[in-house]
């Protein structure tokens, strides 16, 4: 993924119930680029989990998902 982390980042409430609890809890980073948001925590290339979506709570479903694939669930 070729992405620039100088776009626009976005506040969420992360206190939402339709947040995931691993979001909730890890409160990755959101970021918006055009028409495409991404929920980003760690480093790149290997000790990060990235999350996209056409919306805030798609990137943070995806994310979810992206974690628990890395986590090893």
């Amino acid at each position: 993924m070729n992405m620039s982390l100088e776009k626009e980042r976005i506040h969420v409430d992360y206190t939402r119930e339709d947040v995931p609890a691993s979001v909730k809890n890890f409160r990755p980073d959101i970021y918006r680029d055009g028409n495409t948001f991404y929920c980003v925590l760690g480093a790149p290339p290997h000790d990060n989990v990235i999350g996209s979506g056409a919306t805030i709570e798609e990137a943070m479903l995806h994310w979810d998902i992206e974690y628990h694939k890395k986590a090893g669930k």
